[in-house]
């Protein structure tokens, strides 16, 4: 899915919500870089959105105990 050209992300929360909720379909998945990844735009789009800094202090703990 490309994010971000379509009428329902009119605002920066809106888009950050969806890359939260793309972070979460791919940290299910097993892709957890990429997950990583989306939770980092979420959290640079919308620094106030909690559970995206949660969602990343977390899933970097399970990336650096991986190793």
């Amino acid at each position: 899915m490309h994010i971000g050209h379509n009428e329902d992300d009119i605002d920066h929360e809106s888009l950050a919500m969806r890359h939260l909720g793309e972070g979460i379909a791919k940290e299910a998945a097993g892709k957890l870089h990429e997950a990583f990844n989306e939770y980092m735009v979420a959290n640079v789009l919308d620094p106030q959105l909690e559970v995206a800094q949660i969602k990343l202090k977390e899933l970097k703990q399970k990336l650096v105990s991986d190793r």
